[in-house]
């Protein structure tokens, strides 16, 4: 006897021709019986309209005002959509995009004649801060040819994008110019793709100005923590280029966090709806590149904030779109470690505690982690994927 329970549409598709003997259309039908969805959403609807179909596709729906749930496998939510689909079109098209979005595993990154596919391994971004300031290593790679000499190291250990940073953005850092900036990270990225001509590089700026430049200089991807409100030229440069783009949420600004209350009413629903216009602002510019969504842990959030998103990870897979998480040596990993086993630790002894949470965002969904420690995330990530993938390529 086996008791199993499926996440996964095609794991049980799989279940079901194997042991059971069920093939081709109907094991393909029947597989999405497999999988147990909730859906919620706000929207000024006839509930009595709602309510019919869903007693007619046998799922579950739930209504108080105008926020809905609905609860089902998704067999009889597509049921579900079928039905409403006269009255309420764009509502069914959105479920059953959202499912098809949900259930994406695998990606391809396109830029400057590289390729990176994202979902059979996890993809390592290594962090090259070139800056005074920053919490962990501000200081250390100040210099062109040290800094150099570490994208290299890094590159080798297996990270396959290199994250130059010339601004610190920790709590309580100064802003500095768009012209200072450029002055930290050109000279860098310039030498780093001479001696780097196949390995991604990415540029950690929230300035337009800057991230022209670098793309002018050969980087190939825009990290931008404020997923372009800090400045709204970003995405006319962002859509002119049409490279990788890493579309970050930050609440408040990093000079602010100390001053100001971090409130949020549901984290990750707030997430969704900040990603979901500035996807849209972005794609009405014109741009046809790739977004990759990053929850930016630690950026105008609170210890308990950070780790609710690492919980709910999976649920920002509804985008379709590839995503990216930061958690190396912040200061809930110490903090955490400090409450629960009573040592205090410097953000260069927070390795093991970094590790432990990335394992479950990447097993609920991430394709790109951002490190400070590279070789041992490269060994760490050479097991959890062997496991987490096994039988699914």
């Amino acid at each position: 006897m086996l008791i199993k329970s499926f996440k996964d549409r095609d794991a049980f598709y799989r279940f079901l021709k194997e042991k059971v003997g069920i093939f081709f259309k109907e094991a393909d039908s029947r597989s999405f019986e497999g999988i147990f969805h909730v859906i919620y959403f706000e929207k000024k609807l006839n509930p009595g309209i709602l309510f019919e179909c869903a007693r007619q596709s046998g799922v579950s729906l739930f209504n108080q005002e105008d926020r809905y749930a609905l609860c089902g496998s998704e067999a009889k939510i597509r049921d579900f959509c079928s039905c409403i689909v006269r009255d309420y079109r764009e509502l069914s098209l959105n479920i059953l995009e959202s499912l098809i979005n949900y259930r994406k595993k695998s990606f391809k990154l396109q830029y400057n004649r590289k390729i990176l596919p994202l979902g059979i391994k996890t993809a390592i971004m290594g962090v090259l801060n070139v800056t005074p300031d920053s919490f962990s290593d501000g200081g250390m790679y100040l210099e062109t040819s040290q800094a150099v000499r570490k994208g290299i190291q890094m590159a080798q250990e297996g990270a396959e994008i290199i994250d130059i940073g010339g601004e610190s953005t920790r709590p309580d850092s100064e802003r500095i110019s768009a012209q200072e900036e450029l002055e930290r990270v050109l000279p860098v990225l310039k030498q780093l793709r001479r001696e780097l001509p196949n390995t991604w590089i990415s540029v950690d700026t929230y300035k337009a100005q800057v991230a022209k430049a670098c793309l002018d200089e050969g980087a190939d991807m825009i990290n931008d923590i404020s997923g372009g409100s800090f400045d709204e030229g970003m995405f006319d440069v962002i859509s002119a280029y049409n490279c990788p783009y890493i579309l970050g949420h930050t609440k408040g600004k990093p000079e602010e966090w100390k001053h100001i209350p971090i409130v949020y009413d549901d984290v990750v629903h707030e997430l969704i709806i900040w990603f979901k216009r500035r996807i849209e602002k972005l794609r009405q510019k014109g741009y046809r590149g790739d977004i990759i969504l990053d929850p930016c842990i630690g950026f105008g959030k609170l210890p308990e904030h950070n780790i609710e998103i690492l919980k709910r990870f999976r649920e920002l897979k509804i985008f379709g779109l590839p995503l990216l998480i930061g958690v190396s040596r912040k200061s809930f990993v110490g903090l955490i470690i400090e409450g629960l086993l009573g040592r205090k630790l410097e953000p260069r002894e927070r390795l093991y505690g970094s590790l432990g949470a990335l394992a479950y965002p990447i097993i609920e969904g991430a394709n790109i982690v951002r490190v400070h420690d590279v070789k041992e995330t490269k060994e760490f990530l050479a097991l959890l994927d062997t496991v987490k993938t096994y039988g699914e390529f």
